[in-house]
Parts: structure tokens; sequence; C-alpha cells
């Protein structure tokens, strides 16, 4: 079936399908002899993503008021006059698409596909038909689409996470992709499908259902595991596929590593993804090479392409490297080498700490994901994070914080010296050219100082409540001011090419660094005040959820656990604030805390709580008990948990479960 190798790469993503971009991508594909394609576009759109976004139903035309027809009309357009390019090239092309996805309305138009606990019942036969008939209307608009790409993740209706359902896990995972495949098969179009599974017993149960729905199905999977960081290790699930042919999905891009924006050659994380996946004999790979509307084209950073190439087609990545410098920047190129030569190592000490991802997918962080990140749990003098997320390398050692404060000035001063090499170059580059390197690496500069400062910042707010000296909080409050003063010289030097302005324009998830001085400004004072006040009673351990200084060996479903202000007070959340904006699902999210507790002895745990509704419903474990809770509230309540420890039990694990629609708040934990 896979005779060709695959030698691919994917664009648009996840941005509109810009028709201009998408034939240039197509040309400069066949010119380098790259023989797939996929078109991922806006897949996180409500409106315009996934294939329902550019395809008007047909059977189900009842729901089309809910597209953007303007979008639909562009797309068909678009994707049409590009497949009759690759065509005529020998490429094959795709689209991405994610599952479960239904029309907003159709719960309304069909109550009937509800079950009791208000989630839509997947086998219900109207599911089934609507999905093999968007297959079709979608195949019958784009003819020369060879096929889907499908990930079962990140959808309005997510299918591994729907309650009461009659399939458990595995069986909807089949009962789905069978309709897929099976409708597929039928038009002679291929699906491709993504396990995108951050916990192994998901990806095996995952990877079992593909088998057996076919052991021709293609299952297409990052090089990294888990996602995008260059610190993520190879990815080690490939094992876990017995019988079906294994596709590869890399990177080249830089999405957690400046988005484009940086300078940033990739030989070496390439090189070594290649060496690590030629193991498993895949049929081939695809690369990203774009990302929110940035592309490396007529950029230094295309080199990553040249080097993805030479890889593909065996050919010598070192000449290949210098052909690409030599071409752009002929009476400077060894030069221009050597400065790019370093990118992936400076850019490691500055979005790394210790080898530890250290940053929001090249962003600027939000307090939100520092929190819950660990970034500040990482700073006590004694750490201790008790968590196996993705993130966190096996082993991983902090080290001394010394260390790891030079790591971050290491950066800044490499990050000055090879700007300064690259002024130097300026008589002997086009001065197109030399103004598109001054800009990247003058970047690289001030993000080498903003994450040096943001660093020190998390060591003060930190030292301050180990140690209560006054002396910290007056320099937490001096790098604040640091840290949005080398930003606004940022933005009065490079204008919108400043990179923190740059990204901000395509990617919205992301904090400005003045929301995030405000926000530890407020949390350092709430929790201040939360600390003062709860330290004047007898209580044996307590914790300020939400707070930065919360430890207790927090662990949380991966990254799903937000913190928020509410009313004037910390907390913490189990499940996210985008998943209340946009999921339609309950039962998400859970967070758990290790307190002290006095051995042979009843002890009482004061939880203060509160709701997002008029009733707290929450799953309180204490130790191997479960309470339900389900409680009329206003504002917040306090409710009191027994627990008796064993003889030699000093310590007992407390979690916190989100049950329903309303997402429980979780101030204080004390334990009397």
């Amino acid at each position: 079936m896979y005779d060709e190798t695959i030698k691919g790469i994917a664009v648009s993503n996840p941005v509109d399908i810009d028709k201009e971009y998408l034939l240039f991508t197509v040309d400069y594909a066949a010119k380098m002899g790259f023989n797939h394609i996929q078109i991922v576009g806006p897949i996180h759109d409500g409106v315009k993503g996934n294939i329902d976004g550019m395809t008007m139903y047909r059977k189900y035309s009842m729901f089309n008021d809910e597209k953007d027809l303007a979008y639909v009309k562009h797309a068909v357009e678009s994707v049409n006059e590009a497949c009759v390019k690759t065509v005529a090239s020998g490429i094959k092309n795709y689209v991405w698409h994610h599952e479960l996805e239904l029309p907003s309305a159709f719960k309304e138009v069909y109550p009937e596909v509800l079950n009791s606990c208000g989630d839509i019942e997947v086998t219900h036969p109207l599911v089934k038909d609507f999905l093999e008939h968007k297959i079709i209307d979608f195949f019958y608009v784009y003819p020369n689409v060879d096929g889907i790409i499908l990930t079962l993740h990140e959808t309005k209706i997510p299918l591994l996470k729907l309650k009461n359902q009659k399939l458990g896990k595995i069986e909807r995972v089949k009962y789905v992709t069978q309709i897929l495949f099976d409708i597929c098969q039928k038009l002679g179009k291929e699906l491709v499908v993504r396990p995108f599974a951050s916990l192994e017993e998901d990806y095996v149960m995952m990877t079992k259902a593909y088998e057996e729905i076919s052991t021709n199905l293609l299952i297409m999977d990052k090089w990294t595991q888990f996602d995008w960081s260059l610190t993520m290790p190879h990815n080690a699930f490939y094992h876990k596929i017995k019988n079906n042919p294994l596709f590869v999905e890399g990177d080249i891009f830089g999405e957690f590593f400046g988005k484009g924006c940086l300078p940033l050659m990739l030989k070496e994380h390439i090189a070594g993804k290649f060496d690590y996946c030629e193991g498993f004999a895949p049929k081939g790979y695809v690369a990203r090479i774009d990302r929110a509307g940035l592309d490396p084209f007529d950029d230094v950073n295309e080199v990553n392409i040249h080097i993805m190439h030479a890889h593909l087609n065996r050919k010598d990545v070192e000449k290949e490297i210098d052909a690409f410098f030599q071409e752009k920047y002929p009476d400077a190129w060894a030069e221009v080498r050597a400065l790019m030569e370093q990118t992936e190592g400076v850019l490691k000490k500055i979005f790394y700490a210790k080898g530890y991802y250290f940053t929001e997918l090249s962003l600027f962080p939000t307090l939100n994901h520092c929190k819950n990140h660990y970034y500040f749990e990482m700073m006590r003098e004694n750490c201790g994070i008790a968590s196996n997320e993705w993130y966190i390398p096996r082993g991983w050692e902090r080290g001394t914080l010394e260390g790891l404060l030079e790591e971050k000035e290491t950066a800044f001063r490499e990050a000055t010296e090879m700007l300064e090499r690259l002024t130097e170059l300026k008589r002997r580059l086009e001065q197109k050219e030399y103004d598109k390197l001054w800009v990247k690496y003058c970047n690289l500069k001030l993000v080498a100082e903003i994450w040096l400062e943001l660093t020190i910042i998390f060591m003060d707010y930190v030292k301050y409540f180990e140690t209560r000296e006054d002396t910290y909080a007056v320099s937490l409050e001096e790098h604040i001011t640091r840290l949005l003063e080398v930003n606004r010289c940022g933005a009065e030097l490079l204008g919108d090419k400043f990179y923190l302005l740059s990204i901000s324009e395509y990617f919205t998830s992301g904090g400005s660094i003045e929301d995030f001085a405000e926000e530890v400004r407020e949390s350092f004072h709430l929790e201040r005040e939360a600390v003062d006040r709860i330290e004047q009673e007898k209580v044996l351990d307590y914790v300020v959820c939400g707070g930065v200084m919360e430890g207790h060996k927090l662990q949380k479903e991966v990254n799903f656990s937000d913190t928020l202000v509410r009313d004037g007070t910390l907390c913490r959340i189990p499940g996210n604030k985008r998943g209340m904006e946009w999921s339609s699902i309950n039962a998400h999210g859970w967070f758990s805390y290790e307190l002290k507790v006095k051995p042979q002895t009843e002890n009482e745990i004061h939880v203060v709580m509160g709701s997002t509704g008029e009733q707290l419903e929450v799953r309180v474990t204490i130790g191997e008990k479960d309470y339900e809770v389900r409680e009329n509230v206003c504002g917040r309540k306090e409710l009191i948990f027994p627990y008796t420890a064993g003889e030699g039990c000093s310590s007992v694990r407390i979690r916190f479960d989100k049950v329903s629609g309303y997402v429980p708040y979780v101030f204080m934990i004390k334990v009397v």
C-alpha cells in the first residue's frame, strides 16, 4: 500500500487556509521533491475548524447556518486549486480532522441522542449517519484530496471523556474510527490516525483498536514523546505499535522554541530523531514547517527544511547545510552558519531549567501556567515535585539554585555576544538579509534577558515565604520592574517585530508581561495575607490552594488544573478555564495534595470550597475513602472530614475530582 517512502510537509498549522501561501508551498514541495502534503487548517476554531468548517452539509443542511459561508467558499476554491497542482506533481494531499464533532444544535434537533448524563451517546444511529454523511459530503466537494488525518482529541465533545456510555474507551475509539475508515474505504480514500495520547494506557488502548480495525491503518505519531519541546525524549510509545505501519510526524519549525521568530537550527535534534525513528522502519515522515501564520520561507530558519530533506533523501547533511548558507549569504556564509550552530544550545538554556521544560509553547508564560508547571516549586531550597507529568524529564535533578541562575546568565551572555558578532558582518551581507538576521538575534538577546528576570522573580517570591525576610519582597518588586523595563525597551527598539509582540498577533493563549506582573503582585499580596492569617491558628498543616507555595507534592491530570482568584481569594479548580468555556463535557480534571496528619489520632481535615453555580458537586478522596459532595452552596462553604491515621502514618493524600458541569473551587485545606 505504501511502496514509496513518504516524504511530507504539514502546512497551515492551525490557521485559516491562505490560498496564496498554500499554492506557494505546493510549488515549493514539488521543487524540493516532497511527495506528501498535509493541510491542517483552523482545527481549533469552533466554526471553521476540521472538515466540518470547510464543507456544506447536504443531508444535514439544517445545520449549515452554523458555518462561515465565506470561509467555506474560500476553502473549496483554495484547496481544490492546490490539489490540481499536487496531482500534476505526483504529490498526495491530506486534510486534518478531529472527532467527535457535531453541530452545536445537534442535541436540540435530535434530543434522543443524549444519555442520562446529558452527554452524546456515541452509538446512537443518528451519530453514525451524521459522521458518514459529513465524510461523503467532504469528498464530494474535494474529489482530489487523497485522505483524512484523524485525531480523536481536542474537540468540543471529547470522545474519551464522555460519561455513561454504552461502550468503554477502547470500544468507543474503535467504533468511531471504524465508521470513518469504512466510509473512506468505500469512497477510495485513505484514513490516517493519530493516537495523540499522553497516557500510556490510552496509547495502548487506541493502537489496539486501530489494529483490530485494520493492520493496514497507518498510525501517525510525533517523534518526541507527547509534544514538541526539544527536551521531550524519543517517543517510546512506538514500541506499543505491533502490527500497523508507522508514519512519523516531526516539528522542524521550533513551535516550542521561538515559533520561527528566534534563530534556530535543529541539526542535532533532527539527526537524533531520525537515528531513533529509523529503528522502527517507518513508512515515512511528515514535518510541520509553519505555525499560526508564521513560516520559514526566505528566512535563515528555512535551513531546517533542507536538513529534513537531506535526511529523507539520504544526502550529506553537512553539504546541504553549506549549500543553503552559500546561496543565501555568499560573502559571509561560514560566519552565519557558525552563529546558527549555537542557536539550539542557547535556546535550550533559555527555555529549559536544567533540562526541565521552562516556558509556555515559546510564549511568555501566564502566572497560572507557572504555578501549574511547578516553576515556583522548583525554586524551593528542597524542592519536591511528585508529579509524573509529561514535561518533567526522567530523573530530573535541579542542582543548586546558583547553578540554575548561572544557566540563565550564560544564555544572556552568549546571546549578547552572538548579536555583537552579527553586527560585525553587516557590510558583508545584503541589507535586507542583514536586517532580518539582526531582528532575530536582537530578539534572542531580549528573550534571554526576559527569562533571566523571570527566573529571579520565581526565586525571590519563594525565598520570601521560606525566610519571611523583607529583602526578598523588595527584590521581587525590583525585578518585576526590571522585567517590565526590558519588555518596554524591546517594544520601542523593534516595534511589532519584537518577539513578544510579533507572536502575540497570532497566539492569544500566552500572557503579556504586563498582565503577568499585575498577577504576580496580586498573588503575592493575597498569599501573604492568607498565610499570615492561618498561621495565627493552631493547625498541623495547611494549603493555600492556587498559591505559589501550595506545594504538598501536588499532583494533577497533566496540566488540567488551573489556579484562579475568586472574590479576592486564591483557589484551584479540578479542570481548566478553557475547558469551562468551550467543552460541553462535564467530568474532566482532578488534583491532589499530600498533607501531614497525626498518627494514631482522629484528625479533622477542613476544606473551604465554592462552586461556579448554586450546587457544589465534587468527589473528595482522603486516603482510600471517597466522599461524594452534592450540596447547595452560596459563596464559600467549609466542610470537615474525619481521618484517623494509623500507627506510623504521618501523611495522607487528599484528592478532588470534578464530577459534573459545576466546577468546584478549592480555597483552603487545614489539618486540625
